[in-house]
């Protein structure tokens, strides 16, 4: 089964906006047979594991270390409108071109309604 990571800016954007656009994003490739990596849910377990009580800073090195260990077992990079507007995307196509990924840019004229 192929692995695409779902390439979301957080930081500059509405965090409850941009979870309903990368949960849509994961059904739709879940849909079409993809095993998704969503750096909402990866923030969400470490958060878990830690047994954080404050949200887990999308700028922490631990965080950034998962979503890279996670670029490396993926096959795909889908990279959601504004990646290229923030420094944590950037950073994934860094790596993903590092990986030797492949790549899916969100179209706008497809804009689904979240």
């Amino acid at each position: 089964m192929k692995t695409i990571y779902i390439c979301i800016p957080m930081p500059v954007f509405c965090e409850r906006t941009q979870r309903k656009k990368a949960d849509y994003w994961q059904k739709h490739f879940e849909q079409i047979g993809y095993t998704v990596i969503n750096p909402f849910e990866l923030r969400d377990q470490l958060e878990k594991c830690h047994h954080l009580i404050a949200k887990c800073d999308p700028m922490e090195p631990e965080y950034k270390r998962e979503r890279m260990c996670n670029l490396e077992f993926s096959d795909k990079l889908f990279l959601c409108s504004g990646w290229a507007h923030d420094a944590d995307c950037m950073d994934e196509v860094d790596q993903g071109i590092k990986c030797g990924l492949k790549f899916e840019f969100q179209q706008y004229e497809n804009k689904p309604k979240y």
